[in-house]
Protein backbone atom coordinates (compact mmCIF):
# COMPACT_ATOMS: atom_id res chain seq x y z
CA UNK A 1 0.00 0.00 0.00
CA UNK A 2 1.10 3.70 -0.67
CA UNK A 3 0.72 6.22 1.88
CA UNK A 4 -2.20 7.62 0.02
CA UNK A 5 -4.06 4.69 1.63
CA UNK A 6 -3.21 5.73 4.96
CA UNK A 7 -6.83 7.16 6.08
CA UNK A 8 -7.06 7.66 10.16
CA UNK A 9 -9.16 4.25 10.36
CA UNK A 10 -6.49 2.08 8.81
CA UNK A 11 -3.61 3.99 11.06
CA UNK A 12 -5.87 3.13 14.16
CA UNK A 13 -6.10 -0.66 12.87
CA UNK A 14 -2.43 -1.11 12.28
CA UNK A 15 -1.61 0.68 15.75
CA UNK A 16 -3.69 -1.55 18.08
CA UNK A 17 -1.88 -4.29 20.18
CA UNK A 18 -1.35 -7.42 17.91
CA UNK A 19 -0.89 -11.16 19.45
CA UNK A 20 3.35 -11.17 20.08
CA UNK A 21 4.95 -11.13 18.18
CA UNK A 22 4.46 -8.05 15.82
CA UNK A 23 7.45 -7.78 13.39
CA UNK A 24 8.50 -4.92 12.22
CA UNK A 25 11.23 -4.11 8.64
CA UNK A 26 12.48 -1.47 7.64
CA UNK A 27 14.29 -1.70 3.97
CA UNK A 28 15.55 1.42 2.59
CA UNK A 29 15.40 1.10 -1.22
CA UNK A 30 16.40 3.27 -4.27
CA UNK A 31 13.74 5.66 -5.38
CA UNK A 32 15.82 6.96 -8.63
CA UNK A 33 17.02 3.27 -9.24
CA UNK A 34 14.05 1.34 -9.11
CA UNK A 35 15.04 -2.22 -9.19
CA UNK A 36 18.50 -1.84 -8.54
CA UNK A 37 19.80 -5.39 -7.21
CA UNK A 38 20.94 -4.08 -3.52
CA UNK A 39 17.49 -3.61 -2.65
CA UNK A 40 16.82 -7.69 -3.12
CA UNK A 41 19.60 -7.96 -0.54
CA UNK A 42 18.95 -5.60 2.00
CA UNK A 43 15.56 -7.23 2.62
CA UNK A 44 16.87 -10.65 2.12
CA UNK A 45 19.29 -9.75 5.31
CA UNK A 46 16.44 -7.91 6.64
CA UNK A 47 14.34 -10.99 7.10
CA UNK A 48 17.12 -13.15 7.80
CA UNK A 49 17.33 -11.15 10.84
CA UNK A 50 13.84 -11.30 11.72
CA UNK A 51 13.77 -15.05 11.36
CA UNK A 52 17.14 -15.67 13.82
CA UNK A 53 15.58 -13.37 16.33
CA UNK A 54 12.26 -14.89 16.10
CA UNK A 55 13.97 -18.43 16.57
CA UNK A 56 15.87 -17.27 19.31
CA UNK A 57 12.89 -15.22 21.21
CA UNK A 58 11.78 -17.85 23.96
CA UNK A 59 8.17 -16.41 24.27
CA UNK A 60 7.71 -17.43 20.46
CA UNK A 61 6.54 -20.97 20.22
CA UNK A 62 7.63 -23.08 17.12
CA UNK A 63 4.09 -23.13 15.82
CA UNK A 64 3.89 -19.15 16.21
CA UNK A 65 7.26 -18.68 14.45
CA UNK A 66 6.20 -20.55 11.14
CA UNK A 67 3.33 -18.97 10.59
CA UNK A 68 5.07 -15.42 11.46
CA UNK A 69 8.02 -16.59 9.37
CA UNK A 70 5.37 -17.78 6.64
CA UNK A 71 3.57 -13.80 6.77
CA UNK A 72 6.95 -12.65 6.47
CA UNK A 73 7.55 -14.73 3.09
CA UNK A 74 4.45 -13.87 2.11
CA UNK A 75 4.60 -9.38 2.39
CA UNK A 76 8.25 -10.27 0.56
CA UNK A 77 7.03 -11.80 -2.23
CA UNK A 78 4.28 -8.99 -2.99
CA UNK A 79 7.18 -6.07 -2.95
CA UNK A 80 7.40 -4.78 -6.43
CA UNK A 81 11.02 -3.06 -6.60
CA UNK A 82 10.35 -1.16 -10.01
CA UNK A 83 7.71 0.66 -7.51
CA UNK A 84 9.33 3.87 -6.83
CA UNK A 85 9.65 4.41 -3.22
CA UNK A 86 12.22 5.46 -0.47
CA UNK A 87 11.35 2.39 1.89
CA UNK A 88 9.75 -0.75 2.26
CA UNK A 89 7.68 -1.10 5.68
CA UNK A 90 6.56 -5.20 5.87
CA UNK A 91 4.36 -5.75 9.19
CA UNK A 92 3.39 -9.33 10.28
CA UNK A 93 1.93 -11.06 13.16
CA UNK A 94 0.17 -14.39 13.35
CA UNK A 95 -2.76 -14.56 10.79
CA UNK A 96 -1.64 -11.46 9.06
CA UNK A 97 0.75 -9.64 6.96
CA UNK A 98 0.75 -6.31 5.35
CA UNK A 99 3.60 -3.96 2.93
CA UNK A 100 4.04 -0.64 2.85
CA UNK A 101 5.65 1.79 0.54
CA UNK A 102 7.05 4.90 1.91
CA UNK A 103 7.77 7.62 0.41
CA UNK A 104 10.76 8.88 2.90
CA UNK A 105 14.20 7.59 3.51
CA UNK A 106 14.36 5.24 6.25
CA UNK A 107 16.66 3.18 8.46
CA UNK A 108 17.08 -0.66 8.23
CA UNK A 109 15.75 -2.24 11.24
CA UNK A 110 13.96 -5.34 12.56
CA UNK A 111 11.68 -4.88 15.35
CA UNK A 112 9.48 -7.46 17.72
CA UNK A 113 7.12 -6.29 19.91
CA UNK A 114 3.61 -6.33 21.15
CA UNK A 115 2.78 -3.38 18.18
CA UNK A 116 4.27 -2.69 14.84
CA UNK A 117 6.21 0.17 14.31
CA UNK A 118 4.10 3.07 13.07
CA UNK A 119 6.15 6.24 13.93
CA UNK A 120 7.50 6.14 9.77
CA UNK A 121 3.78 6.09 8.89
CA UNK A 122 2.72 8.94 10.84
CA UNK A 123 6.10 10.26 9.88
CA UNK A 124 5.42 9.85 6.52
CA UNK A 125 1.63 10.63 6.54
CA UNK A 126 2.52 13.88 8.34
CA UNK A 127 4.91 14.48 5.38
CA UNK A 128 3.05 13.45 2.48
CA UNK A 129 1.29 17.13 3.43
CA UNK A 130 -2.31 16.60 1.35
CA UNK A 131 -2.90 19.64 -0.41
CA UNK A 132 -5.28 21.16 -3.35
CA UNK A 133 -4.11 23.04 -6.24
CA UNK A 134 -6.72 25.67 -7.60
CA UNK A 135 -5.73 26.75 -11.06
CA UNK A 136 -7.56 30.20 -12.09
CA UNK A 137 -7.76 31.18 -15.64
CA UNK A 138 -11.05 32.63 -17.21
CA UNK A 139 -11.75 30.04 -19.58
CA UNK A 140 -11.61 27.09 -17.21
CA UNK A 141 -10.69 26.53 -13.42
CA UNK A 142 -9.03 23.00 -12.76
CA UNK A 143 -8.25 21.37 -9.30
CA UNK A 144 -5.42 19.29 -8.52
CA UNK A 145 -4.92 16.72 -5.93
CA UNK A 146 -1.50 16.49 -4.05
CA UNK A 147 0.62 15.54 -1.48
CA UNK A 148 4.23 14.31 -0.83
CA UNK A 149 7.44 15.66 0.06
CA UNK A 150 7.82 18.74 -2.20
CA UNK A 151 4.89 18.52 -3.80
CA UNK A 152 5.35 14.74 -4.60
CA UNK A 153 2.51 13.34 -7.09
CA UNK A 154 -0.17 15.93 -8.77
CA UNK A 155 -3.42 14.74 -10.06
CA UNK A 156 -6.17 16.41 -11.42
CA UNK A 157 -9.57 16.41 -10.42
CA UNK A 158 -12.46 15.38 -12.63
CA UNK A 159 -15.43 15.37 -10.83
CA UNK A 160 -16.89 16.99 -7.88
CA UNK A 161 -18.11 19.88 -10.15
CA UNK A 162 -14.40 20.45 -11.66
CA UNK A 163 -12.93 21.19 -14.14
CA UNK A 164 -15.55 24.64 -13.82
CA UNK A 165 -16.08 26.37 -16.55
CA UNK A 166 -18.24 29.57 -17.48
CA UNK A 167 -21.59 30.05 -18.06
CA UNK A 168 -22.77 31.55 -20.91
CA UNK A 169 -25.07 34.09 -20.40
CA UNK A 170 -27.99 34.48 -22.83
CA UNK A 171 -28.51 32.92 -26.24
CA UNK A 172 -26.90 36.45 -28.37
CA UNK A 173 -23.61 35.22 -26.73
CA UNK A 174 -24.04 31.45 -26.96
CA UNK A 175 -24.50 32.12 -31.15
CA UNK A 176 -21.49 31.64 -33.21
CA UNK A 177 -19.56 34.13 -34.64
CA UNK A 178 -17.65 37.21 -32.81
CA UNK A 179 -19.68 37.35 -29.84
CA UNK A 180 -19.35 34.14 -28.71
CA UNK A 181 -15.43 33.94 -29.82
CA UNK A 182 -15.24 37.41 -27.66
CA UNK A 183 -17.51 36.67 -24.94
CA UNK A 184 -17.26 38.75 -21.70
CA UNK A 185 -13.85 40.68 -23.69
CA UNK A 186 -15.23 44.35 -23.28
CA UNK A 187 -15.40 45.64 -19.71
CA UNK A 188 -18.53 46.28 -18.30
CA UNK A 189 -20.84 46.12 -15.47
CA UNK A 190 -22.54 42.62 -16.52
CA UNK A 191 -18.88 41.17 -17.54
CA UNK A 192 -17.41 41.53 -13.95
CA UNK A 193 -21.13 40.27 -12.69
CA UNK A 194 -20.40 36.80 -14.60
CA UNK A 195 -17.13 37.31 -13.46
CA UNK A 196 -18.69 36.88 -10.29
CA UNK A 197 -20.85 34.43 -10.84
CA UNK A 198 -18.31 32.67 -12.22
CA UNK A 199 -15.68 32.73 -9.32
CA UNK A 200 -18.63 32.00 -6.93
CA UNK A 201 -19.38 28.62 -8.67
CA UNK A 202 -15.34 28.42 -8.18
CA UNK A 203 -15.90 28.68 -4.68
CA UNK A 204 -18.88 26.51 -4.13
CA UNK A 205 -17.09 23.27 -5.58
CA UNK A 206 -14.31 24.33 -3.41
CA UNK A 207 -16.33 24.44 -1.11
CA UNK A 208 -17.73 20.79 -1.42
CA UNK A 209 -14.24 19.40 -1.91
CA UNK A 210 -13.19 20.73 0.88
CA UNK A 211 -16.10 19.97 3.65
CA UNK A 212 -15.33 16.64 2.99
CA UNK A 213 -11.52 16.54 2.50
CA UNK A 214 -10.01 19.55 4.06
CA UNK A 215 -6.34 20.61 2.92
CA UNK A 216 -4.57 23.60 2.57
CA UNK A 217 -5.10 25.06 -0.61
CA UNK A 218 -2.53 26.54 -3.41
CA UNK A 219 -3.80 29.32 -5.54
CA UNK A 220 -2.73 29.63 -8.81
CA UNK A 221 -2.96 32.03 -11.51
CA UNK A 222 -2.72 35.92 -12.39
CA UNK A 223 -2.11 37.82 -9.60
CA UNK A 224 -5.81 39.94 -10.84
CA UNK A 225 -7.59 36.69 -10.67
CA UNK A 226 -6.41 35.25 -7.18
CA UNK A 227 -7.66 39.15 -5.80
CA UNK A 228 -10.69 38.44 -7.03
CA UNK A 229 -11.41 35.22 -6.42
CA UNK A 230 -9.84 36.04 -2.57
CA UNK A 231 -13.26 38.86 -2.56
CA UNK A 232 -16.06 36.28 -3.27
CA UNK A 233 -14.29 33.30 -1.52
CA UNK A 234 -15.98 31.68 1.50
CA UNK A 235 -12.82 30.04 1.95
CA UNK A 236 -10.03 31.91 2.68
CA UNK A 237 -8.68 30.34 5.59
CA UNK A 238 -7.96 27.22 3.78
CA UNK A 239 -5.48 28.85 1.65
CA UNK A 240 -1.96 28.59 2.37
CA UNK A 241 -0.19 30.24 -0.67
CA UNK A 242 -0.72 32.05 -3.68
CA UNK A 243 1.22 31.48 -7.05
CA UNK A 244 0.80 34.78 -9.49
CA UNK A 245 1.40 33.05 -12.89
CA UNK A 246 -1.14 33.02 -15.70
CA UNK A 247 -1.10 30.33 -18.42
CA UNK A 248 -1.28 27.51 -15.73
CA UNK A 249 -4.35 26.25 -17.02
CA UNK A 250 -3.15 24.30 -19.42
CA UNK A 251 0.27 22.96 -17.60
CA UNK A 252 0.78 19.51 -16.90
CA UNK A 253 1.58 17.87 -13.55
CA UNK A 254 5.57 18.03 -13.59
CA UNK A 255 5.12 21.74 -15.26
CA UNK A 256 2.64 22.56 -12.13
CA UNK A 257 4.74 21.10 -9.89
CA UNK A 258 7.59 23.18 -10.38
CA UNK A 259 5.48 26.23 -10.34
CA UNK A 260 4.63 25.42 -6.85
CA UNK A 261 8.02 24.21 -5.79
CA UNK A 262 8.78 27.39 -4.10
CA UNK A 263 5.73 28.02 -2.31
CA UNK A 264 6.20 24.64 -0.80
CA UNK A 265 9.96 25.39 0.07
CA UNK A 266 8.50 28.84 1.38
CA UNK A 267 6.04 27.30 3.73
CA UNK A 268 7.70 23.95 4.91
CA UNK A 269 10.04 26.62 6.49
CA UNK A 270 7.48 28.76 7.68
CA UNK A 271 5.96 25.18 9.73
CA UNK A 272 9.99 25.02 10.81
CA UNK A 273 10.36 27.96 12.12
CA UNK A 274 7.19 27.87 13.68
CA UNK A 275 8.21 24.87 15.34
CA UNK A 276 11.15 26.19 16.78
CA UNK A 277 9.20 29.89 18.05
CA UNK A 278 7.00 27.56 20.13
CA UNK A 279 9.51 25.73 21.63
CA UNK A 280 11.23 28.67 22.87
CA UNK A 281 7.95 30.87 24.13
CA UNK A 282 6.69 27.27 25.86
CA UNK A 283 10.51 27.34 27.74
CA UNK A 284 10.06 31.40 28.63
CA UNK A 285 6.32 30.65 30.08
CA UNK A 286 7.40 27.60 31.77
CA UNK A 287 5.56 25.15 29.31
CA UNK A 288 8.40 23.37 28.23
CA UNK A 289 9.81 19.62 28.17
CA UNK A 290 12.98 18.03 26.40
CA UNK A 291 15.17 15.07 26.83
CA UNK A 292 13.33 11.38 26.18
CA UNK A 293 12.63 11.18 30.21
CA UNK A 294 11.38 14.53 30.55
CA UNK A 295 9.06 13.84 27.50
CA UNK A 296 8.40 10.64 28.27
CA UNK A 297 6.75 11.72 31.53
CA UNK A 298 4.51 14.53 30.26
CA UNK A 299 2.92 12.86 27.41
CA UNK A 300 1.91 10.15 30.01
CA UNK A 301 0.00 12.89 32.29
CA UNK A 302 -1.50 14.22 29.21
CA UNK A 303 0.23 17.21 28.98
CA UNK A 304 2.07 17.31 25.58
CA UNK A 305 0.25 20.00 23.24
CA UNK A 306 3.03 19.61 20.45
CA UNK A 307 5.81 17.22 20.46
CA UNK A 308 8.38 17.72 17.91
CA UNK A 309 10.88 14.86 17.05
CA UNK A 310 13.99 14.66 15.05
CA UNK A 311 13.24 12.16 12.15
CA UNK A 312 16.27 9.82 12.62
CA UNK A 313 16.05 9.91 16.70
CA UNK A 314 15.83 6.12 17.50
CA UNK A 315 16.64 4.64 20.81
CA UNK A 316 15.99 1.48 23.17
CA UNK A 317 15.08 2.53 26.87
CA UNK A 318 14.05 0.27 29.91
CA UNK A 319 11.43 2.07 32.88
CA UNK A 320 13.69 2.19 36.55
CA UNK A 321 12.35 3.73 39.36
CA UNK A 322 9.32 5.23 37.22
CA UNK A 323 11.87 7.53 34.72
CA UNK A 324 13.07 6.39 31.25
CA UNK A 325 16.54 5.17 30.88
CA UNK A 326 18.12 4.68 28.16
CA UNK A 327 19.48 0.86 26.89
CA UNK A 328 22.92 0.32 25.40
CA UNK A 329 23.36 -0.81 21.60
CA UNK A 330 22.38 -4.41 22.56
CA UNK A 331 19.74 -4.04 23.67
CA UNK A 332 17.60 -4.52 20.59
CA UNK A 333 15.99 -7.78 20.60
CA UNK A 334 16.38 -7.95 24.49
CA UNK A 335 13.39 -9.69 26.86
CA UNK A 336 14.64 -8.04 29.47
CA UNK A 337 11.38 -5.29 29.71
CA UNK A 338 13.26 -3.24 27.23
CA UNK A 339 11.06 -0.82 24.83
CA UNK A 340 12.99 -1.41 21.40
CA UNK A 341 11.47 1.48 20.05
CA UNK A 342 10.55 3.81 23.19
CA UNK A 343 10.58 7.02 20.55
CA UNK A 344 8.09 5.40 18.44
CA UNK A 345 6.10 4.41 21.48
CA UNK A 346 6.23 7.76 22.65
CA UNK A 347 4.57 8.85 19.24
CA UNK A 348 1.77 6.67 19.61
CA UNK A 349 1.28 7.46 23.08
CA UNK A 350 1.17 11.94 22.17
CA UNK A 351 -1.19 10.96 19.32
CA UNK A 352 -3.48 8.61 21.30
CA UNK A 353 -3.85 11.90 23.62
CA UNK A 354 -4.44 14.24 21.57
CA UNK A 355 -0.90 15.87 20.80
CA UNK A 356 0.32 17.19 17.57
CA UNK A 357 2.94 15.34 16.07
CA UNK A 358 5.89 16.99 14.13
CA UNK A 359 9.18 15.56 12.99
CA UNK A 360 12.21 18.16 12.10
CA UNK A 361 15.31 17.71 10.78
CA UNK A 362 17.89 16.31 12.15
CA UNK A 363 20.02 18.38 14.12
CA UNK A 364 16.98 20.79 14.98
CA UNK A 365 16.85 19.20 18.44
CA UNK A 366 20.27 18.48 19.28
CA UNK A 367 20.94 20.62 22.03
CA UNK A 368 17.38 19.33 23.41
CA UNK A 369 18.08 15.80 23.50
CA UNK A 370 16.94 15.55 19.72
CA UNK A 371 12.78 15.42 21.07
CA UNK A 372 11.07 18.21 23.22
CA UNK A 373 7.73 19.35 23.23
CA UNK A 374 5.43 22.25 24.33
CA UNK A 375 2.87 21.30 27.72
CA UNK A 376 -0.74 22.38 27.64
CA UNK A 377 -0.50 23.50 31.37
Amino acid sequence: MDIGDLTDAVLKDVRRPRTYPAVSLLVPTRRREPGNPEDKVRLRNALTEAKRRLGEDPKVSRDVRMDVEKQLDAAASEVDFLHPAEGLLLLAAPGEHQLWYLPRPVPQRVVINGTFLTRNLVAARIGEEPYWALVLSDGETRLWSGGGPHGGHLEEVTGDGFPVTPAIPDQVDALPGANFANYGSRPSPYRTERERQYLRSVDGALGRVLERDPRPVYLVGLPVSLARFEEVSAHGGAVTARVGRGGAASATAAELRGLLGPAFDDCHERRRVDIQRRLVDARGQRRYAAGLDEVWQTVQEGRMALLAVEEGYETAARVEDGHLVVAGPDAAGSPDGVHEDIVDELVEAALDKGSEVRFVPDGDLAEEGHIAGVLRF
